[in-house]
């Protein structure tokens, strides 16, 4: 019977990389090993999987593959002389690496100790850390830079991060003679069972130190509080995460350090002028009724300070008006502003003064004369009834006319 295509076995195509190779024999020796999958096909599918592995992992053989097929990988070949193996499991390098296939990952390896015993590196990277960070409503905006206090585990000074004494040696561990391992073995009806555990004396590092360091107590770690200096950019908000490489926990027998991330929390404007949405900012602006009726040239507050803005005559309460590039820098492009928005609210006196309430009922009885109140016009601003406009401009003027008339002479009088 002809074998069938490697590719084809694997379920690949042929220009598959590396790492699409071994996932998939990964997959299916998961699917068919005879341990896991006792049909009666299993075993003869999960010789050909591994068979297929070994000749696309392997370079060499993989081009001769390609060129020739099944005739430039077999007996005679020219590469590897003698074919497959099949005791060799898919070339894993042994029943270690198909533990490593079924479980992710080789520490659990019930089968290191069958390769020569060698002695197990547990250098691990160090834990990252998280800091919650309040900072002011402008520092958010405009950025700075702070201290902050971080307490972490640093490498021993002493012993620098190996846990023994200096010009001492790590010895292997007795107990499981160098594997990191124990192994327990235990016979069943259904046949023997191998139990594996992380050795208690050296913790899985199949060494140990029979001098550890005063320092850290043979740890390698110790605990210490440090100052940083940490500069935060315009533009941030809640919730933005900065990440400030290794400044985490250091790693475990001379391991690098992991990552502190800030995290950042803004708190509101203390002063409660300014809302932020985003990359744009509200506020409101109060004005009085002659302004709004009348127009005029107003300080608006901004995040730089006041700026001249001119209201148009005929405001109507409530009406936003946007001042372009006065918002929040964007984090990522600071010289990009969003815009600032404010909200113009008509301010109606309370308490009037003699002189003024002479000068509102004067008001008052124009209004009247105008045909008995205000109304909205089509562009936005005050004016008489439909009605009565067009005769009592004719008579008397325009509202706005009469009332900027009004004023005039209020001033006159007074000087």
């Amino acid at each position: 019977m002809s074998k069938r295509d490697y590719y084809e076995v694997l379920g690949l195509e042929r220009g598959a990389d590396d790492n699409d190779v071994k996932r998939a024999y990964r997959k299916l020796a998961r699917q068919y090993h005879p341990d896991v999958n006792k049909d009666a096909e299993a075993e003869g599918i999960f010789k050909e999987v591994s068979e297929a592995y070994t000749i696309l992992s392997d370079p060499q053989r993989r081009a001769a593959y390609d060129r020739f097929g099944h005739a430039g990988v077999g007996a005679g070949g020219g590469f590897g002389g003698g074919g497959f193996d099949s005791s060799n499991f898919g070339g894993f390098g042994g029943l270690g690496d198909i533990f490593e296939a079924f479980f992710g990952g080789g520490r659990g390896d019930p089968f290191s100790g069958q390769r020569g015993g060698s002695q197990r590196s547990r250098v691990e990277r160090g834990s990252d850390l998280r800091l919650d960070l309040q900072i002011g409503f402008r520092d958010a905006i405009f950025g700075l830079e702070r201290e902050i206090e971080v307490q972490h585990l640093e490498h021993c000074d002493i012993c620098d991060g190996k846990g023994m004494e200096p010009g001492t040696q790590m010895s292997s561990c007795p107990t499981c003679r160098g594997s990191g391992q124990i192994q327990q073995h235990q016979r069943t009806a259904f046949g023997t069972f191998t139990h594996v555990t992380t050795c208690p004396k050296c913790q899985g590092q199949g060494n140990f130190a029979e001098h550890p360091c005063k320092g850290c107590k043979g740890k390698g770690r110790v605990d210490q509080r440090k100052t940083l200096k940490v500069t935060i950019p315009a533009g941030v908000d809640t919730g933005v995460r900065l990440c400030m490489n290794g400044y985490g926990d250091a790693g475990a027998q001379g391991g690098p350090p992991g990552d502190l991330y800030l995290v950042l929390h803004v708190q509101d404007d203390s002063e409660g002028i300014f809302e932020r949405r985003d990359q744009d900012i509200y506020t409101e602006l109060p004005i009085g009724y002659a302004q709004a009726a009348l127009g005029d040239k107003v300080e608006v507050p901004t995040l730089e300070g006041p700026t001249k803005f001119d209201i148009p005559a005929g405001t109507q309460p409530g009406t936003v008006f946007k001042l372009r590039n006065k918002g929040v820098p964007y984090l990522n492009s600071p010289a990009t502003r969003g815009d600032l928005y404010f909200k113009v609210n008509v301010s109606v006196p309370t308490e009037v003064s003699a002189e003024q309430r002479n000068l509102l009922e004067n008001l008052y009885e124009l209004e009247k004369g105008l045909g008995g109140g205000f109304s909205f016009s089509e562009d936005g601003g005050l004016g008489a009834k439909k009605s009565d406009k067009h005769a009592d401009d004719k008579k008397k003027g325009g509202f706005f006319d009469i009332l900027k008339e009004t004023w005039k002479s209020h001033h006159k009088e007074e000087d």
